[in-house]
């Protein structure tokens, strides 16, 4: 296992220079942090560090206050430890390695993190302490490197989990290697010098991808979608062949139920199912992207003269809209539905075909009318098992999660509209953008809904 995603802090530079040391005679690189304890302004002690990554490991002194035993105990000791975890602000997996000559303190100050501090700062996954009495010293640098050694390796799961990191990396950098080597010019071809001969190959082939991928005009807006568009492929045939030739157990270790049916809870279903086709996306993410779903603009459904233009258009009111097409199981039901319906998000869910935006063959971008309902409302449920369709004409999305709320997402393939995305009134902003495989389905689903045939014949 390799990360280079390693920090280690101390407020002592002697101690942190032994276990900087015994990092790099392991090959490890890492950021050292020395921890500022005597600066009232400095609140985590590493204030005056600007940490670019999240550490996957981080190595701790236990006692950050002083360097000294004196009055240590659980309760003194967890707050800095809080406060430099709150600065790191890490929020994946990561092993938290605590730097000690009380090692019996490690239980009762984790104990304190859990119970005080879970809320507001992200937990490791993996936990130990290396007693600094048995490796302190420049002599023991060796000692320490093998310790450290056998923890990164002694936990399955975080070790399977980086080694999946770092293939992904090595993916991603086999990609540009092979790049580099099909540019490379031959010696009749270098011009003034094999730098500038070789810099302009590669990027007249870079280019080259980009346009391909996306299209011209594509290419000129977004060129870094062009670029991620265009390599991916190689990169993702990097990756799946990464692991074939060492026949690597990692994954096996970790994950004993492998091969074995897992019952998960609908809970835990639901954010699986966000994590597979919802994307979280900031409110100004463009209108025009495939797949992104697009609140039905405030303006309208609180302006009334407004309203009663857009339900002109589309032929009924939006409640009417809301009721026969997406909560119709609940028709029946009106002290439910009249709840269900004050929370359902009327919006709009872009679908246009990949060809046309790569291309930009078309000026008009289609969408279709969407609902998003909650399962849970104050005083009822939906009975998910239960829960029926209105007609064929129904996408239903596996239900999904949005902030910490389970959803039913639904969209109608009777309205759809043509529309310059940043130019219509009815768009509000973009809630969320759907991924791109369960866009293939609804579209999928789309185009046989409306290329359907239809005859006349008496039976």
């Amino acid at each position: 296992m390799f990360t280079p995603h390693i920090a280690i802090v101390d407020d002592e530079i002697n101690q942190l220079n032994d276990i900087q040391s015994a990092f790099f005679k392991a090959g490890y690189p890492c950021l050292p942090i020395h921890y500022s304890f005597d600066d009232f302004e400095n609140t985590s002690g590493i204030d005056h560090i600007d940490i670019k990554f999240n550490p996957r490991l981080l190595v701790t002194d236990l006692n950050l206050q002083n360097g000294s035993l004196g009055g240590a105990d659980s309760m003194s000791l967890v707050f800095p430890i809080y406060k430099l975890l709150e600065k790191m602000d890490i929020s994946g997996p990561y092993v938290l390695i605590f730097w000690s000559r009380i090692p019996e303190e490690v239980e009762s100050v984790m104990n304190l993190l859990q119970e005080r501090f879970y809320d507001k700062i992200n937990l490791p996954l993996f936990y130990t302490c290396i007693d600094k009495t048995d490796y302190l010293g420049s002599i023991n640098t060796n000692k320490l490197k093998i310790k450290l050694e056998e923890i990164i390796n002694e936990n399955s799961l975080i070790n399977a989990i980086f080694d999946w990191e770092l293939r992904v990396s090595q993916a991603a950098t086999n990609t540009t290697n092979t790049l580099f080597s099909i540019t490379r010019p031959k010696t009749d071809d270098i011009s003034d010098s094999y730098q500038e001969t070789h810099a302009f190959n590669l990027k007249k082939v870079l280019a080259s991808i980009g346009n391909e991928a996306v299209g011209l005009a594509n290419a000129k807006i977004n060129s870094e979608e062009a670029l991620d568009i265009g390599l991916y492929p190689v990169l993702n045939d990097h990756l799946s062949t990464s692991n074939t030739s060492r026949k690597s157990s990692l994954w096996a270790n970790a994950i004993p139920d492998l091969g074995i049916k897992i019952n998960l809870e609908n809970s835990l279903k639901t954010k699986l199912n966000t994590f597979y086709h919802i994307e979280s996306v900031a409110n100004d993410y463009p209108k025009s992207c495939r797949g992104s779903f697009l609140n039905l603009s405030k303006d309208i459904t609180q302006n009334v003269s407004k309203r009663n233009k857009i339900e002109k258009r589309l032929g009924q009111t939006l409640n009417s809209i809301i009721e026969e097409e997406f909560l119709d199981y609940y028709k029946n039901k009106p002290s439910v539905l009249k709840e269900f319906l004050a929370e359902t998000t009327l919006g709009f869910i872009e679908v246009s075909a990949e060809c046309d935006q790569a291309q930009k063959k078309v000026k008009l971008h289609r969408y279709l009318l969407a609902a998003l309902t909650p399962v849970k409302t104050t005083n009822y449920e939906i009975n998910l098992k239960k829960f029926s369709l209105a007609h064929n004409g129904i996408y239903k999305l596996p239900d999904i999660c949005i902030n910490e709320r389970d959803y039913i997402l639904q969209c109608s393939f009777k309205y759809q509209i043509g529309s310059i995305p940043d130019e219509n009134i009815w768009f509000g902003d973009t809630h969320f953008r759907i991924r791109d495989q369960v866009m293939s389905e609804l579209i999928f689903n789309f185009s046989h809904h409306i290329s359907r045939p239809g005859i006349i014949c008496f039976r």
